[in-house]
């Protein structure tokens, strides 16, 4: 026999609330999170918190960047990021953040681009609440470090049950 469930006072049941799908966006930050010099095929690794679940799915990517470059984020499901033994090797997806052929800009001071329609399943398997980001520069000049090197990036993620 099943278990009964009763509603906790006036609208939907908790164990409702638990399957809705939420939309939000997980934002890095320009002066924390992918500050450091990138060469060419270089990369840095971020783990950014936030995420409401273990399970979501990403939506879209928006970069701004200072540097007009060609980006590529890789996502790992483990905070271990790139692993050589192929059995624990986590990797979940890629998007490329082409700047110089797709970027816009408003002013002289920065280039944005929008990456949507995705739909990138995204487990947390060390069941931090993270999104294990790696950023690698695919363009033949380096990120530059600091300020003159500022990237932020946007993820628009819907949770999963």
């Amino acid at each position: 026999m099943g278990k009964v469930i009763e509603a906790k006072g006036i609208g939907a049941p908790d164990f409702v609330k638990e399957l809705r799908p939420t939309i939000y966006t997980i934002t890095t930050d320009k002066d924390l999170n992918f500050t450091e010099a990138i060469a060419k095929n270089g990369v840095e690794r971020e783990n950014l918190t936030s995420l409401r679940t273990d399970r979501i799915c990403i939506k879209r990517v928006t970069i701004q960047s200072v540097q007009q470059l060609f980006f590529e984020v890789l996502f790992y499901g483990t905070d271990l990021f790139e692993e050589a033994d192929l059995d624990n090797d986590r990797f979940v997806g890629s998007v490329e953040l082409n700047l110089p052929i797709y970027g816009f800009t408003q002013t002289e001071a920065q280039y944005r681009l929008d990456i949507d329609n995705l739909n990138i399943d995204y487990e947390d398997k060390d069941k931090t609440k993270e999104l294990h980001v790696v950023l690698k520069n695919l363009s033949p000049t380096d990120k530059n470090l600091g300020a003159t090197g500022e990237v932020k990036i946007e993820f628009l993620v819907e949770s999963r049950a």
